[in-house]
């Protein structure tokens, strides 16, 4: 059987999964539940339906094209991971030339979504996402620095930007806030993760942090960079004018912020690569439990 005919095969089984697998789905949950949560901060008391709807609709075209054209532009060295090696572009289930079409046309809908729908300014916060995660991380920074991550961290900043756009038109300063958790929480849930898998990073050649560095010295940049972002949360007690909330909120910050401090010491302790990834897995659950306590504490003021 020749080569050739086994690629046929391959390409001719694409499936709607795969455009699924294509869009990247965890990551899209992600950025979505970080914009509807600040378009709820914003106006609990008023939300519209179809702005809402529309706004998860343009959310999920966005990041999911955006997450396609990364397929696109990473195809080499996605094949030489394993951890990657069976994305769609990457296994040959979707052609290269597919994946970008299938982004670009995927961003385009969703920014005539927000924009037609909720409101240019919206469109235009998605706009930036999109942009500075195709051109600052995937292609600029990811393949020559280490803080690619740290840099790149943008991205994550602008779905709640439009969120609170999309409720009230502009942005309050809890909506800064929102994308600064987000933006501080990025490197080391990233970092967590990449140690894990330091050997496929440094295969494809990427400099990622834990390929540049010892074990120890990833721990330290991971505890070293947590310390923001378990601070963040807290920043509208020391500055009011940030934004009000609720007791029910701050409770439950301090309790994943002490979760995420054990684990900070556990690593320094014991610098482990089974220590580092337990701070990728907890950073999940911290982020999304600040984000809904957040969204609790305004909505019982």
């Amino acid at each position: 059987m020749s080569p050739g005919y086994e690629d046929k095969k391959i390409r001719s089984g694409v499936s709607a999964k795969d455009y699924i697998s294509l869009m990247k789905p965890g990551i899209s949950f992600l950025l979505i539940v970080e914009a509807v949560s600040s378009y709820l901060i914003a106006d609990s008391l008023a939300v519209g339906i179809v702005t809402l709807l529309s706004l998860i609709a343009a959310g999920f075209l966005s990041s999911g094209g955006s997450a396609a054209i990364n397929n696109f532009l990473e195809k080499d060295r996605d094949s030489r991971m394993e951890r990657t090696s069976r994305r769609p572009v990457a296994s040959e289930r979707i052609s290269p030339g597919k994946a970008l079409v299938f982004g670009i046309l995927s961003i385009s809908f969703s920014l005539a979504i927000s924009a037609i729908l909720i409101n240019l300014f919206t469109a235009v916060m998605i706009s930036f996402g999109a942009i500075s995660y195709i051109f600052l991380y995937t292609l600029f920074l990811k393949p020559r620095t280490e803080m690619n991550i740290v840099i790149g961290g943008i991205a994550g900043v602008f779905p709640a930007l439009a969120g609170w756009s999309a409720a009230t038109g502009s942005i309050g300063p809890l909506a800064f806030l929102i994308g600064a958790i987000v933006f501080l929480w990025t490197p080391p849930h990233f970092w967590g993760l990449a140690t894990k898998y330091r050997d496929d990073y440094r295969l494809a050649g990427y400099p990622m942090l834990p390929v540049s560095r010892d074990i120890k010295g990833t721990v330290r940049a991971i505890t070293i960079w947590s310390v923001p972002m378990l601070v963040a949360p807290f920043v509208p007690l020391i500055i009011p004018q940030i934004g009000t909330l609720g007791i029910m909120y701050y409770g439950a910050a301090a309790v994943v912020t002490a979760i995420f401090v054990k684990i900070d010491v556990d690593m320094l302790r014991e610098p482990t690569e089974k220590n580092a990834f337990r701070a990728f897995t907890f950073s999940i659950p911290y982020l999304f439990v600040i984000l809904l306590a957040m969204i609790a504490g305004t909505i019982t003021l």
